[in-house]
């Protein structure tokens, strides 16, 4: 199993030959992986008045299946 230097060295090699197309998919890793994107407050706290809702009501809903043939019927699926 190559170590992490190995690996440094391999990418390190390809990217010095990648072509543009490469290059930009590679950008788009590396953007996507470091961008950290947090829900605004309003949702988080929306979130967090759901859970406790479903908490004191844990019956209070629907099944999967339940859900599913609603939606299928609704919308023809």
């Amino acid at each position: 199993m190559d170590t992490t230097i190995d690996l440094k060295k391999k990418i390190k090699d390809y990217l010095e030959n990648a072509d543009e197309r490469i290059l930009k998919i590679i950008h788009a890793i590396i953007e996507t992986e470091t961008k950290k994107e947090e829900l605004p407050q309003t949702q988080k706290d929306l979130l967090d008045q759901r859970l406790q809702f479903h908490k004191k009501n844990p019956s209070d809903g629907r099944s999967w299946e339940s859900i599913k043939k609603s939606l299928e019927s609704q919308h023809g699926l």
